[in-house]
């Protein structure tokens, strides 16, 4: 079982759950936290995803072939 590949997933999916429902609490109101700081920790969810879904999906060491 692929442990640490599900891990960055379930990493990843929490954080970005955890920035909708501190936005949605209106955490960015002026003086609690800048929207830059918002936009990065959307950026590292989306990017923890991402490395875990690469890690999942087999790579092609040879190229396809189309023709079937």
């Amino acid at each position: 079982m692929p442990i640490i590949p599900l891990t960055l997933i379930g990493a990843g999916l929490l954080g970005n759950l955890l920035l909708v429902i501190a936005l949605l609490g209106d955490v960015t109101a002026p003086g609690r936290m800048p929207l830059a700081v918002a936009a990065v920790l959307a950026l590292g969810g989306g990017a923890l995803m991402l490395a875990g879904l690469m890690m999942m999906e087999p790579r092609r060491d040879r190229e396809a072939d189309h023709r079937s």
